[in-house]
């Protein structure tokens, strides 16, 4: 020791003496005062105490948030004044998403890898994150690209809104659900639970697997319920809407816009400007000067073709000597709307087309946007006084292939189909009534559409079914209780007319506008008043979409 101490210096030897006397002070001090060091040990024990309560805390958040109890407790948004939890907001976000996805996937297994993205928009082998919405417009990103994720996320709020609105009007009108509702969910529920099982999880790990955290069966019940609650009243407000519209209206509104109405018979082919022969590098005033030059020579040859047209054949002679690939079909458009004429060949269809000098037989050369049109009028704007009809049918099918068209048979091969079809019908005409036949149409049709209903098709519009069905059942002899076979190119239909006790299809056509009008005002006071007005909680939705977002990517994107 003596050796070290020789070797300290003076500074160092004088820091050590300081030391030893603070600490001798500090001890003196503490006998006279016990409670600074009291304090002491509280202050240790305040450290130790938080840091213990955040980890306790820490826990019980994770084994809270494991079992979705945050969820299920706070408000992702508030529709009116009913409070949405987070929980069914997960439910309702999922619920979409896997409709989005499920639909592109069905065409995907119809037609191809790629139908799907093709036919819906969505590519459902990326998430909604990696991929842009492209099916129109959303509010709030006009000019950018939202995502799908955007799509989902605004139109759950959307969704939410419209079931929570209708189930509330539902409630407070009086309505309930029936023994047979609940009895439908019922089975819904243990239709999911069977799926759950089968994936050896309980129905509510299976739940929280599917729709993310929170959602279980109470909450699943729940929605349906809403749900089912909330459409039985969108269909009783339809129905009442629809049965509110008076003849009145309907006339006004035929007259007021006739050319959404009418329909009229015509033959038409176009002329089509040809400036294909336009260098690719042309300016636009060479470009202008060639479509006119194109449109200018059109118009002479649509001239020259009218010149010769007298009747829908010789309209269909020019077509053919304009096009040769022109058929009737083609040039043929029997029983349609003047607005759809318009679609196809331009709004001076509408004022030619309803003149009130107009003719059958007159002929007319029309500008559209690509050339002209030679036109012969067959039929003059009428209102389509027929009337839908109630048909009943049994379907023998003809085979069909790996893609689902029907296999082309021989006469002598379709004799078989024939004889099976002569088979049932005999076995209906052993007791002739309509419930026979529904019976025998749920036993033997083929026509999935239909064999569960007594093969019943209700309202059932001209033009709705393939050609030969729809001859028969518009057949101007006939009358309820009429039975017979069609041969159709899907196999035989054994036939059964049940009648047609509805409105004339002008009026039906009017009264659907004038009512789809109302509910769409009736729902648009909904969505921007502000009795179910959608407040959300942009941080409570920005992480249970987090959340959401991370479920998908791990239990549904294939990558």
């Amino acid at each position: 020791m003596e050796n070290n101490q020789v070797e300290k210096s003076q500074a160092e030897l004088y820091r050590e003496e300081r030391k030893k006397r603070m600490a001798a002070v500090a001890k003196k001090s503490a006998k006279q005062n016990p409670k600074a060091s009291k304090a002491k040990k509280i202050a240790g024990k305040t450290v130790g105490i938080v840091l213990i309560v955040a980890i306790v805390l820490g826990m019980v958040y994770g084994i809270l948030n494991f079992f979705g109890v945050p969820q299920k407790v706070l408000t992702a948004a508030t529709i009116g004044e009913e409070k949405v939890s987070v929980a069914k907001y997960n439910f309702y976000y999922m619920d979409l998403y896997l409709s989005v996805r499920n639909q592109s996937q069905q065409y995907d297994s119809y037609y191809g890898s790629g139908a799907g993205a093709m036919y819906t928009g969505y590519d459902a082998s990326k998430s909604p994150l990696e991929q842009e919405y492209t099916m129109g417009e959303i509010e709030g990103f006009e000019g950018e690209n939202p995502t799908w994720a955007d799509y989902i996320r605004i139109n759950t709020l959307n969704y939410l809104q419209s079931y929570l609105a209708y189930a509330k009007l539902a409630r407070e009108a009086g309505m309930t659900l029936t023994d047979e509702e609940l009895a439908e969910i019922d089975e819904q529920v243990e239709s999911v639970r069977s799926t759950a099982e089968s994936n050896d999880y309980s129905l509510n790990r299976f739940l929280v697997k599917s729709y993310g955290k929170g959602v279980n069966e109470k909450l699943m019940r729940e929605i349906l319920e809403e749900r089912t609650l909330a459409s039985k009243y969108a269909q009783q407000t339809q129905e009442d809407i629809t049965a509110g519209v008076t003849t009145e209206q309907i006339e006004a509104e035929y007259n007021e816009n006739t050319a959404n109405y009418a329909v009229l018979s015509v033959s038409a082919f176009t002329v089509s400007a040809d400036t294909s022969d336009l260098a690719e590098d042309a300016t636009d005033e060479e470009k202008a000067a060639a479509q006119t030059q194109a449109m200018a020579k059109a118009k002479e040859q649509a001239d020259a073709y009218a010149q010769k047209v007298t009747d829908a054949a010789s309209l269909l002679a020019q077509a053919q000597i304009n096009n040769s690939s022109a058929t009737e079909s083609t040039v043929t458009y029997n029983d349609v709307t003047v607005s759809s004429l318009v679609s196809s060949f331009g709004d001076s269809v509408s004022e030619w087309a309803l003149a009130a000098d107009r003719a059958v037989g007159d002929v007319t050369v029309l500008e559209t946007s690509g050339g002209y049109a030679v036109m012969y009028m067959s039929a003059l704007p009428h209102k389509d006084t027929t009337k839908p009809v109630d048909v009943r049918h049994i379907l023998i099918q003809f085979p069909t292939d790996d893609s689902g068209s029907t296999v082309e048979l021989t006469e002598e091969e379709k004799a078989t189909y024939r004889e099976k079809a002569e088979e049932i019908y005999n076995q209906f005409l052993e007791n002739p009534t309509e419930d026979n036949f529904a019976a025998l149409a749920n036993e033997k049709s083929e026509d999935t559409g239909s064999n569960t209903n007594g093969g019943l098709y209700e309202e059932v519009t001209v033009g709705q079914m393939v050609t030969q069905f729809n001859d028969w059942c518009f057949d101007a002899s006939r009358k309820p209780g009429d039975t017979g076979i069609v041969e159709t190119q899907y196999g035989y239909h054994i036939m059964y007319y049940v009648g047609n006790d509805h409105e004339e299809a002008w009026v039906s056509t009017v009264r659907s506008a004038l009512a789809t009008d109302a509910l769409n005002t009736f729902n648009t006071d909904i969505e921007d008043g502000e009795t179910y007005k959608i407040t959300e909680k942009k941080t409570m939705i920005k992480w249970s979409v987090s959340q959401l977002e991370s479920l998908i990517s791990q239990y549904y994107i294939s990558y």
